[in-house]
């Protein structure tokens, strides 16, 4: 990696980021406050990232209540060459439309509130027919309709007055619900009219004139109420036609701009750490050094050549970092230490493996003085997930999953989360079906079957007991293989990287005690467990006791007592592979001798689905806790070029 300084006109900016986030190759850090140019000050973009916040969430409100369907995007005119003023625009745009929403929301909510009104007096009315007693709107009438909309902290004040006014003879009822004021209705003797209306005006309630043009007969007026419902609908209908017609015509719209506020987005976050004068700017970023040329050439040409472009001096003499050879080996490049922030991981690795890199960037990204240890996973996980899970059929299924997979993710179809997710481990899926696949022939398994494959097994873990004490030593030497080759690389990485005396009390002393002390516990099982075996080979006990000390003197006793503990418990843990594989087996074949094919069928499936994820966890584990503590921290940055959203054409 190289670190670049990239100074150019603020009218120009534009262009330079166009570019780079085509490129890719550019990852923005901050610029160092001791290293700003005379008269340059930071960046202030805290102003710029709250309102690109603020927009996003807008606009995520408008696609909920806009719910267009359609995935194209309008092409808008927007000013991108200044921050300023796209933020302007962004904020006019989405103000706008938010407008037509809340005027569609006030009109839908005055019709529900309409509708549940008159339902409100329908009711009413219906019981007035069934005693038999008529009504009359107008004055003089038996009963008065008072309705109307108050301020929400007002409606049960207003309730209380008028229940206060009739002395409790008042039916009242809500009737709609806005932001900040709600609906009401209230029938009661028309006596209280003119009092009711006072008191509920002098609480903050707006009236709506009375219905003066209700029949007296409870029936007709119900037939009066109705007709007015079905206008309610259909204002109703027409209003829905007419806002499914604007979210069709705005969705574009609204997509078009979701797409410049992930720009605007970009943009502020890239200046966010940059320098600037009155009318300059001052980048830095680590580039990588095949791009560094290329880089520079595209800035040039996209900023008409106004843009000027310095490399930082290294403070490595060699102009490599310390561990160069050994990151080229596993797929980091070589970065340098120079001023700033220190160089960010680039991990380069072949598309098939990916997956598996995505793994182990999940626990951490590799840095500069550790080694990656893709290059060894890409043998050890399918091989320890094969022991567990093998089975020549399922690994065949296994293997053709993974390239349908491939197959789909490439041709680009259209799939749910989880078969996207699925998709993107293709080749992780045909990297473990290899590893089933081979030890299902090792092993003799077809779908639970055995001596069903004419080579027939070459080794059978449950053919006897025997082969069962077997197969459990072998997991056990598999887990001091991997043990100790972890230490080994532990051991390297401190060399590469000169820590002599670290490499020697640490790693290499735990390698002497481990493998001394695989040694001794050899004698005793051959010995049937007689430990007292070990005080008849004192200098094989004397071996394996001066590296702990070593390990306690230098690094400390919490070191070596964590020497002491893990590697009896770290190794014991490999037996879940000889477990897993035993479980696999005869899981199978109870189901098999239960409910004969169909059983085997299903036990089939449930192997595959449920135990294909167990095992994979187990293995995650055995490398993650087992391994990975023995040389990997994975405190390395995550390279992270800069990107604009793709897809779009907007004139500057």
């Amino acid at each position: 990696m190289r670190q670049l300084s990239i100074i150019l006109p603020k009218a120009q900016l534009h262009n330079l980021l166009s570019y780079a986030g085509q490129d890719r190759s550019l990852h923005l850090v901050d610029v160092p406050k001791e290293k700003l140019p005379e008269g340059a000050t930071s960046y202030e973009a805290a102003g710029l990232l709250a309102e690109a916040s603020s927009l996003k969430n807008r606009l995520a409100g408008l696609n909920s209540a806009l719910a267009y369907g359609s995935s194209s995007s309008e092409k808008l005119e927007a000013p991108l060459g200044n921050l300023e003023e796209l933020a302007s625009y962004l904020e006019k745009e989405v103000s706008t439309i938010e407008q037509a929403v809340r005027q569609h929301e006030d009109a839908q909510g005055k019709l529900v509130a309409e509708q549940e009104r008159l339902l409100e007096i329908s009711r009413f009315l219906t019981g007035l027919e069934q005693v038999g007693v008529t009504i009359d709107a107008a004055e003089g009438g038996f009963a008065a309709i008072l309705a109307g909309e108050a301020p929400r902290e007002n409606l049960q004040a207003v309730r209380r007055a008028i229940d206060t006014i009739t002395y409790g003879n008042t039916i009242f009822a809500e009737t709609g619900s806005g932001d900040k004021t709600r609906t009401f209705l209230a029938v009661f003797p028309t006596a209280f009219l003119e009092e009711a209306r006072q008191a509920s005006t002098s609480l903050g309630a707006k009236l709506e004139p009375s219905m003066t043009d209700l029949p007296s007969n409870p029936a007709e007026a119900k037939n009066s109420v109705k007709q007015k419902l079905d206008e309610v609908g259909l204002s109703s209908g027409r209003l829905a036609t007419e806002w499914k017609s604007y979210a069709q015509e705005t969705g574009p719209r609204v997509r078009g701009l979701n797409t410049l506020t992930e720009l605007f987005e970009a943009r502020a976050k890239a200046l966010a750490g940059a320098s600037t004068t009155q009318s300059t700017v001052m980048l830095r970023a680590w580039v990588p050094v095949d791009r560094v040329q290329q880089f520079s050439e595209g800035a040039s040409k996209s900023c008409d050549g106004l843009v000027s472009i310095h490399e930082e001096e290294s403070g490595n003499e060699h102009g490599e970092s310390v561990a160069e050879a050994a990151e080229r080996s596993v797929g980091v490049e070589e970065g340098h230490h120079g001023s700033g922030n220190g160089p960010p991981s680039l991990v380069r690795v072949p598309s098939w493996g990916r997956p598996l890199q995505s793994v182990i960037n999940n626990f951490g990204i590799p840095s500069y003085k550790e080694t990656n240890p893709l290059v060894f996973m890409l043998f050890t996980y399918p091989v320890i997930y094969g022991l567990m899970f093998a089975d020549f059929g399922q690994g065949l299924i296994f293997i053709a999953l993974g390239f349908l997979l491939l197959r789909l993710r490439r041709k680009g179809a259209k799939m749910n989360d989880i078969v996207q997710m699925m998709a993107n481990g293709a080749e992780l899926f045909i990297l473990l079906g290899v590893g089933i696949t081979v030890f299902g022939v090792v092993f003799g398994d077809v779908f639970g079957f055995e001596h069903v494959l004419p080579i027939g097994p070459l080794f059978s873990p449950t053919e006897d007991f025997a082969h069962l004490q077997i197969f459990m030593v072998i997991t056990l030497l598999i887990g001091v293989a991997h043990y100790a080759f972890g230490l080994t690389l532990s051991a390297y990485n401190k060399i590469h990287n000169k820590e002599y005396a670290e490499a020697f009390f640490g790693p290499i002393c735990w390698i002497w005690f481990y493998l001394v002390g695989v040694y001794l516990i050899y004698r005793v099982v051959l010995a049937n467990f007689k430990f007292g075996i070990l005080f008849n080979d004192p200098i094989s006990l004397g071996l394996a006791v001066v590296p702990l000390v070593l390990m306690g003197w230098k690094e400390g006793g919490i070191h070596a007592f964590e020497a002491f503990l893990s590697a009896p418990s770290n190794t014991f843990s490999y037996l879940r592979i000889w477990a897993l594989n035993i479980a696999d087996f005869y899981f199978k074949h109870a189901l098999f001798i239960a409910l004969g094919i169909g059983g085997a069928f299903l036990g089939n499936l449930l192997v595959m689905i449920i135990e294909g994820l167990i095992v994979f966890v187990q293995t995650l584990r055995l490398h993650w806790v087992e391994w990975f503590s023995k040389f990997y921290e994975g405190a390395g940055l995550g390279f992270a070029p800069y990107v604009e959203p793709t897809g779009w054409t907007v004139p500057a």
